[in-house]
This record gives structure tokens, C-alpha cells and sequence, in this order.
């Protein structure tokens, strides 16, 4: 659906050089606090992983690892994406990249069942009611959504058949869109396609469940998206406004620690409880459930519209790899809760499965966007 750690170091497959020979497709996720890219080739019909990179954008700012939302000049910008592509040896050409939640404008509409014409005209109509900034400035895309799967239950022969349809609506403003162009124009490399990151991310990690629908709760530094995820597509998305990197400013301001003190104790220990951990446990653990509760408010809400219940939950994200994420998840949701392991969709050599595996969830919108072509 298009729209048309390392301290200050790079995370490099130096043994994948291998693999390429040949260009294929970028997957680009500029997030706010490093990029990750990913290249992938199709083998047999296959998506077959080239190479893989992540940079942090803390050293271009001078700032810590991991703090949170890096503003980089574009000139600075420029030169990170140019050395992530340098050092991680990605020769593609064409890249898919993500769109922030937080630039975009993602929302639904019921319309009448109407001629493709009519509704074109029908939606741009009633977008300006939906879009918070003029249509002139914004980029707009749209598509009906497959009917949504329902509850054995609530279902039942002779139903009549509702005259509206679902659309999806997403807006982002031209000078985002402009940006994003300048960027990748500066560095040779040709956008294929922009991607809402929640939409790219559902690719890579939620697959059509029989059961219900999943939830994906993507964990970045500065803030945690939501994606409910039904009969493979992307249904509803919210913005939570608490990332990875509050999580390390708390346990700084409450135990009165230096960042990178507090950095290594969030990643060693987590929300873990031993006897050792109480003091940080006791700081982080109300913050991981807090947006565990926002995500619960959602998907009551979703079910209040008529959603059908959720089967499992994917967690994804750096914050994602906070030891004790998941129970804290499992017990809100009281559903299954697992850590996102994107490259389980693409092919790679076996002795990558320890790394990949560990790292995945970081890369889930990256590999999501480069399989938009597969």
C-alpha cells in the first residue's frame, strides 16, 4: 500500500558481501533515532536478503545513544543515509521508504457501495471532513478495504448485505513528500514508493490469523505505533507518545544516573523483578504498562466499532527487546504476545539465524518496506 546497540556505529552484515552481485530493492526506515536499511533480491520467486545496516543518528547530533528524537539539518541527514549505504555495501538503486505515523494523517470512512468514478469523487469529497490541512497540500491515497473477517458467532446465513464499504484514507503534506525526494535524490538512489511505516511493518510481521486479528505495537525511541492488523490488512493505527528512549530519561531523573548508566541498566535488566532490579523495575514497569493500557483502550475501541477479538499480539521496535515486555503485554491483553522476527520471511544463510533473530525486531519496518515488491 503505497502513497503513491552500537554506541555511534553501524550494525554491518560484513559477511553477507557474498550474496551481491546484483542490485535489487531497498527498504529505507529513517526513524528518529537511527536508519535502518535492507536489500533484498528475488531468488526463485523468493525474497533473498543481500545486506542489512543500521546507523545511529546520535553521533551526527552529537548526542547520546538511544536519546530519543534526533533533528538533523538535511545536509547532516544527507551524509548519515550516504554512509549507512556506504558502510553497509547496499548497491540498489530503487528503494521503498517509510513515512512517520506522526507526518501522516491515517483514518477510515464508510461510503456507499459506488461505480470506481463515483467514489474517487465521492472520497475526495468527503476527505477535506477527515484531513486536518488543506487537500492542496497534502498527498492524498485511498482503497476499500476487503470486507472484515467476523466472529463465527455474529454471523449468520441470509444477512443482508450492508450498502457501504470501508475506505481507507491517507493524507501526508506535500513538503514532507518533497523532502524525502531531495534526500534519496542527493544520494542516487530512486523511490519506488512511500510506505506509512505501520502499514510496512504489518507486511513483515502480522499474517492473516483465522482466529482473530493482531495487534502490532511497534516500540521506537520517541513513541509507540499501534497497527491492528485483520485478514492481512492494516485496519486501524494509533501514535502513543512514549518511546524507548522516556523509558531511559526516567530511570536517569529517578536513580539520579548518568544517560549511559541508565541506558545499560534499561537494556541488561528490564523490567525483570529480582532482588537487584527493584529500584529500576519500580520506574520502568508503570511506564511499559501504561502503553500497555493505551494499546488495551484501542482494541476495545476497534472492538466497540465492531472489530472482531484479538488472537495475538506482535511486539516490534527496539523497545521490543526490553527483557519482560511481552508478559506485561501478555497479561493487559491476555492474548499471546510475541517479539517480531521479520527475516523469518525472507531467505538467508543459516549460520545468520542467531544475529537475525536477536536483531529482528529493530528491522521489521526496513524488511517490511523491500518486501512490498515480493
Amino acid at each position: 500500500m503505497s502513497i503513491f546497540s552500537i554506541p555511534q556505529g553501524l550494525r554491518l552484515p560484513k559477511q553477507l558481501s557474498f550474496l551481491r552481485q546484483e542490485s535489487g530493492i531497498l527498504g529505507v526506515d529513517i526513524g528518529s533515532s537511527s536508519i535502518k536499511v535492507v536489500q533484498l533480491k528475488k531468488e526463485k520467486e523468493r525474497a533473498m536478503l543481500e545486506t542489512y545496516g543500521e546507523l545511529s543518528l546520535a553521533h551526527y547530533a552529537r548526542g547520546e545513544e538511544g536519546r530519543g528524537s534526533v533533528v538533523l539539518v538535511q545536509d547532516k541527514l544527507r551524509q548519515a543515509l550516504g554512509d549507512v549505504l556506504r558502510e553497509s555495501q547496499a548497491k540498489a538503486s530503487r528503494a521503498v521508504v517509510s513515512l512517520p505515523l506522526r507526518n501522516s494523517f491515517v483514518t477510515t470512512m464508510p461510503m456507499p457501495e459506488l461505480s470506481q468514478k463515483e467514489l474517487k469523487d465521492a472520497v475526495l469529497y468527503e476527505a477535506r471532513k477527515y484531513v486536518p490541512i488543506p487537500l492542496a497540500e497534502a498527498t492524498i491515497d485511498w482503497w476499500v478495504l476487503p470486507p472484515q473477517p467476523t466472529d463465527a458467532e455474529s454471523t449468520s446465513l441470509g444477512s443482508p448485505k450492508r450498502p457501504f464499504v470501508t475506505v481507507l484514507l491517507v493524507a501526508v503534506p506535500n513538503d514532507v513528500i518533497e523532502q524525502y525526494k531531495k534526500l534519496f535524490s542527493s544520494v542516487n538512489v530512486t523511490i519506488e514508493a512511500f510506505e506509512i511505516e505501520s502499514f510496512a511493518l504489518a507486511r513483515a510481521t502480522a499474517h492473516a490469523e483465522a482466529g482473530g486479528a493482531v495487534v502490532v505495537v511497534d516500540m521506537g525511541a520517541t513513541s509507540t505505533k499501534v497497527a491492528l492488523v485483520d485478514g492481512g490488512v492494516v485496519r486501524a493505527a494509533h501514535s502513543i507518545p512514549q518511546g524507548a528512549w522516556g523509558l531511559t530519561q526516567a530511570l536517569q531523573q529517578s536513580l539520579g544516573l548518568d544517560f549511559e548508566r541508565a541506558e545499560m541498566l534499561k537494556r541488561e535488566f528490564g523490567i525483570v523483578r529480582r532482588p537487584e532490579t527493584q529500584g529500576a523495575v519500580s520506574v520502568l514497569e508503570p511506564l511499559v504498562d501504561a502503553s500497555a493500557l493505551e494499546t488495551e483502550r484501542f482494541v476495545l475501541e476497534w472492538k466497540r466499532k465492531g472489530g472482531r477479538g484479538v488472537s495475538r499480539v506482535v511486539l516490534a521496535g527496539g523497545g521490543a527487546l526490553l527483557r519482560g515486555v511481552d508478559d506485561v503485554f501478555i497479561k493487559k491483553l491476555g492474548v499471546e504476545a510475541i517479539i517480531a522476527n521479520p527475516f523469518s520471511r525472507v531467505i538467508y544463510p543459516a549460520f545468520l539465524e542467531p544475529s537475525l533473530k536477536d536483531i529482528g525486531s529493530i528491522f521489521s519496518n526496513a524488511v517490511g518496506l523491500a518486501l512490498r515488491g515480493f
